[in-house]
């Protein structure tokens, strides 16, 4: 075979090759930015559950607290695919007791609520608004004078 007929067969594979890579980039990319922003609800949960130690620490109790869900359900799939900043959403005095505002964009919504002896903590997002909800949550519970903290996902990639 002679260097000229590899070589076009060559420019024909790398053709190829290239249109595959264009054809998956969006959906990679997409991929790659679900998981990244699939991190903001644990860590908006986590500092609640740290705003809930402060307030067991000082009070010896879990706060009673029914908050959410803020914002409501699928408003920042109707806004676009987040939720803009709206420091208005968390004057509630639930959240201010919590201590907790979102001061940027966002993907999920928030919940506090009293389940029983339980505190739950729940964020719900669908950050690909396909109408598949991503739930995170965590339930606070007193053993005694013990905090019990139980970590729940569902579908966390959503």
């Amino acid at each position: 075979m002679r260097a000229k007929d590899v070589w076009q067969r060559l420019r024909w594979v790398l053709a190829l090759v290239a249109l595959c890579a264009l054809a998956t980039c969006p959906a990679a990319q997409r991929q790659c930015a679900t998981k990244r922003d699939a991190g903001e609800a644990p860590a908006l949960l986590g500092y609640m559950v740290r705003e809930v130690k402060a307030h067991l620490s000082a009070s010896g109790h879990l706060p009673d607290l029914n908050v959410g869900p803020t914002p409501a359900v699928g408003t920042c799939c109707a806004a676009g695919t987040t939720c803009a900043r709206d420091p208005s959403r968390w004057r509630e005095p639930g959240w201010r007791a919590l201590r907790f505002s979102i001061d940027g964009s966002h993907r999920f919504s928030y919940q506090v609520r009293r389940d029983g002896a339980a505190l739950v903590l729940t964020a719900i997002g669908d950050q690909d608004c396909d109408s598949v909800h991503a739930t995170f949550e965590v339930r606070l519970t007193l053993d005694g004078d013990r905090l019990i903290e139980r970590w729940s996902q569902h579908q966390p990639l959503e």
